[in-house]
């Protein structure tokens, strides 16, 4: 695939394709590290796991995004 790009006096012109591609894999590499971050955090991986058993035990409560203050109460 032939991309051409062209650079004025005012900046870099691409394609639309080339641009959505580009920011495609910029969040790819976002998520990526946030998952990085998230596994070197180990408060952040206990209460992952605190949470897995509170969640296989049925230690939890349902309830909608409106119903979430009502519920932390």
């Amino acid at each position: 695939m032939e991309t051409k790009v062209k650079v004025t006096k005012d900046g870099v012109l691409i394609p639309k394709e080339l641009f959505k591609e580009m920011m495609s894999t910029h969040a790819k590499m976002e998520q990526i590290l946030a998952t990085l971050e998230l596994l070197a955090d180990d408060e952040a991986l206990k209460t992952i796991e605190k949470s897995r058993k509170q969640v296989s035990k049925g230690d939890y409560v349902e309830c909608s995004v409106n119903d979430v203050e009502k519920v932390l109460k």
